[in-house]
């Protein structure tokens, strides 16, 4: 064997180094202007990224039902091989298709990697006798990669101003090559593969799955509001690049506004299970609603400041309700987690992304044509109405449950 695995108890440490190298995304805090260079405009921007989130809708439960099916330390392997084919593409080529390419690469390694690596993690533990730390290691785990985010957006906004924009792709591969090597460290671990009943095909099975979570009386609305709910956050965070445009916010200081984000969604990681376990569920989810709330109006009062200043301080409270997401991704997969069985779980993780998936790609579709004949404030306004108004049935049924973590 080339790579000499490490042990088992060291297996969430590399995770977590490789996801950090993977996620160091140097070019995230100007991606629209990135987008624009290779020859797109904004419209098509929220266009792709809608497509994007099709492309994982499409490949999220096949790729989670490889993970129950097949090694999961290979899987996240081939899913940090995925990134590195996207951005190299990104590199060498331009244009609305070498674009759109790179993105379906980046869909793959996404849908290759949410569901099997939660589930690979939580093997891990439950391999120790430790599967009820799930909801703090996945903290971490994001908690660490946020911060590797964070780092890189702050600084993305300066190499693409002093570098430019292939210099910093570049940078951004090499980065990704590193996080795909160490993956091959990983151990293995003996998991309990799915087993297809004799005469059963498999794409009968993986639907089988998926209704058995779709119908659920708890995973279903522990699916359905952080669908709804991350849909809302991710406008909002892609949206801060074009409410800085429209700002007159210096280029270099997109990197900042954007890394305020990523540090947010690491102090959320990192104080998801304190904030949980303190507000409860019902808090909890109430809290979250308030925020998302309070962000939308923030939007767009910085549409009609036109206030450099005063933009500046609704950015940054923008940049903190979009962090909130991953905490209740935390803390929704770690519940589901708890009600499913080992051979289920990629699969089932993976139903609950595509999920979140379907909404986000409705969304940013309808946001191309928006963006382009609309303009920002009513693009906001009526998003903003539609997320908040379809929140409120799931988020009923989950008061209605009163759901403990287990």
């Amino acid at each position: 064997m080339i790579f000499k695995t490490f042990d088992i108890k060291h297996a969430p440490k590399i995770l977590r180094l490789a996801r950090v190298f993977e996620m160091l995304m140097f070019i995230f805090p100007v991606i629209t202007l990135f987008y624009k260079f290779k020859g797109l405009s904004l419209g098509d921007f929220f266009l792709i990224q809608g497509i994007f989130s099709v492309f994982v809708f499409v490949l999220e439960i096949p790729t989670g039902y490889i993970g129950d099916l097949f090694s999961r330390k290979k899987v996240i392997s081939l899913s940090f091989f995925a990134y590195f084919i996207g951005y190299l593409a990104w590199y060498l080529g331009s244009g609305f298709f070498v674009i759109l390419f790179g993105e379906f690469m980046f869909a793959l390694a996404t849908s290759l990697y949410s569901g099997t690596a939660e589930a690979y993690l939580y093997d891990v533990l439950k391999k120790q006798g430790k599967e009820d730390k799930i909801i703090k290691q996945q903290g971490k785990l994001d908690t660490l990669t946020t911060f590797g985010t964070a780092f890189a957006t702050f600084s993305g906004g300066f190499m693409y101003e002093f570098l430019g924009a292939n210099n910093t792709i570049l940078i951004q591969l090499i980065s990704i090559l590193i996080g795909f090597i160490l993956t091959l460290y990983l151990p293995e671990i003996p998991e309990v593969k799915r087993v297809v009943e004799a005469g059963k095909s498999k794409i009968k099975d993986i639907l089988s799955i998926a209704k058995y979570a779709a119908k659920h009386s708890e995973i279903k609305w522990l699916m359905l509001f952080p669908a709804v709910y991350s849909s809302g956050t991710l406008i909002l965070m892609w949206g801060m690049q074009p409410l800085m445009e429209n700002a007159k916010i210096p280029v270099f200081m997109f990197g900042i506004f954007m890394g305020i984000n990523q540090f947010m969604r690491a102090l959320f990681a990192m104080f998801s299970d304190k904030l949980f376990k303190t507000l409860k569920t019902n808090r909890f989810c109430l809290f979250l609603v308030l925020i998302l709330t309070f962000g939308i109006i923030s939007a767009l009062i910085c549409v009609k400041a036109n206030n450099i200043y005063i933009c500046s301080i609704l950015l940054v409270y923008i940049g903190f309700v979009a962090g909130s997401q991953i905490a209740l991704r935390i803390v929704s997969s770690s519940m589901i987690n708890h009600r499913i069985k080992p051979d289920e779980r990629a699969t089932v993780l993976s139903v609950k992304s595509m999920f979140s998936k379907i909404f986000t790609s409705l969304a940013m579709i309808s946001l191309k044509f928006m963006f382009d004949y609309e303009g920002l404030f009513v693009t906001f306004a009526t998003v903003g109405v539609v997320i908040l108004i379809l929140t409120i049935y799931p988020l009923k049924r989950l008061l209605k449950l009163n759901l403990l973590e287990k």
